[in-house]
């Protein structure tokens, strides 16, 4: 049973307002706990998480005021939409790529807890978490059903013309066919294996709830609605049945379908949800959560991915493209992998630029970029350096900075008076560089500075 709360409205990347006492108590000893919640010159912030979460006091229980309990209700500061920028992720073709690799660094791209109770919103509270849910739940469904449906062993009876399938029932057969004078059919019993079983049945009504929700919201990519196709595919042979959550009882995964646990935990909260009716601005009637499961998104990262998969997009039918996601460029002349580097040396080995655009013919890296989710108006040092190691590394004649907002435009540089200046450096006579604030969407228009 969900709890009373009182809810905290804040913004990524931050300050927060902590002239209430139970902010003093706060667990600030891991990043990710509390949201990555954490103290600045003897203040908190917020950092790059958005999402809706209880918070978690020192000694490891929930933040409570009189029994009520203490929720933060973060949004991205720099108006982007995060479940449209999910979605075009989820779909992209390097996602497993990306998923590896922040696996390998012990980064998540977003979390949600779905072994917590669930919170309950005001009704007028502006969250949309089932997104997060519907476009994540679409997402295992594809995997799973890749991997293969479960099947479930039946006995079943029939009597057959002309042909003998398992094992003769003699005492049946006998009843409804010799004593009736039909020795040319046989009543067989067998073994058969079925994928109309509770678990499928409960993985395809998800699944078009999950079609549903998205669809309220805003049309569907076709990469989503292709693995929505595969996996409705995928389970045409299962019925299409109502379920309850006490139909979850009788589950049972275990041994091979081990993986089916994780879809079905996910399954149970979606169909858990309770939803109302509101208006839309465009006057549509919505079904709306007032529910929500915990959740968390890193922004930050899914900046990162998001501008590689708009930049993907945009390049698709051009004669560029961009370098493989993660590619190492090594810093040691000649060396292709991390066994050929100089070992016990102060410098790095190598370094992996997020956005490398090259020609599709040649593989020439002609512009290098790095996604940072913070405000462009702002000088670091650490970015500035590390941008210019990727120039020298790349040979690119062209860089720059991708920052959120809410419109995409090339940031006019007011020493040029252009979309660029140039970089005063020996080692080449024309250095560009550029930023390239992204919003929701980006054309061809905007980019072909970059490319020229």
């Amino acid at each position: 049973m969900a709890r009373d709360i009182i809810p905290h409205k804040l913004n990524d990347w931050s300050q927060i307002d902590t002239t209430e006492e139970f902010w003093d108590d706060l667990d600030l000893s891991k990043p990710e706990l509390n949201f990555g919640i954490h103290r600045f010159n003897e203040r908190l912030w917020t950092s790059g998480f958005v999402g809706v979460g209880r918070l978690v006091s020192k000694n490891q229980t929930i933040v409570q005021t009189s029994g009520k309990e203490h929720i933060v209700v973060i949004s991205s500061q720099y108006g982007l939409n995060p479940w449209k920028m999910l979605e075009k992720v989820l779909s992209d073709d390097e996602y497993e790529n990306y998923v590896e690799e922040l696996s390998k660094n012990g980064r998540f791209l977003f979390k949600v807890f779905y072994n917590q109770p669930l919170i309950r919103l005001n009704q007028d509270e502006l969250n949309d978490g089932d997104l997060l849910y519907a476009l994540s739940f679409i997402n295992a469904c594809y995997t799973l059903c890749k991997k293969g449906l479960k099947k479930t062993m039946l006995h079943k009876e029939e009597n057959y013309n002309s042909k003998v399938r398992g094992k003769i029932d003699v005492k049946k057969n006998i009843r409804e066919n010799t004593v009736r004078g039909r020795s040319d059919r046989f009543f067989c019993k067998y073994i058969d294996f079925t994928e109309d079983n509770i678990e499928n049945r409960i993985i395809k009504a998800t699944l078009k709830k999950c079609k549903a929700i998205i669809e309220d919201r805003f049309e569907l990519n076709p990469e989503s609605l292709s693995r929505i196709h595969f996996c409705m595919n995928t389970l045409r042979r299962v019925s299409s049945t109502p379920i309850s959550l006490s139909d979850f009882n009788n589950v049972s995964v275990s041994g091979l379908y081990m993986y089916y646990k994780p879809v079905l935990q996910q399954a149970k909260c979606i169909l858990s949800q309770r939803y109302y009716s509101y208006k839309a601005e465009n006057g549509q009637t919505i079904m709306k959560s007032t529910y929500t499961i915990p959740y968390m998104i890193n922004m930050e990262t899914l900046f990162e991915f998001y501008a590689r998969t708009v930049l993907k997009e945009t390049l698709y039918n051009t004669k560029y493209e961009l370098e493989e996601y993660a590619k190492k460029w090594f810093l040691m002349r000649g060396a292709t992998s991390i066994e050929e580097t100089e070992k016990g040396v102060h410098l790095i080995p190598y370094c992996i630029p997020d956005i490398v655009v090259r020609d599709k013919e040649t593989k020439i890296a002609l512009a290098v970029m790095d996604a940072k989710y913070k405000a462009h108006d702002r000088t670091a040092r650490i970015d500035s350096l590390q941008l210019l190691s990727y120039v020298l590394l790349t040979g690119v004649k062209k860089c720059g900075f991708v920052f959120p907002g809410k419109e995409t435009l090339l940031k006019q540089m007011k020493t040029s008076g252009e979309n660029f200046f140039k970089l005063q450096t020996p080692v080449m006579d024309d250095l560009k560089y550029y930023e390239l604030i992204l919003g929701d969407s980006l054309n061809e228009a905007v980019i072909e500075p970059l490319l020229q």
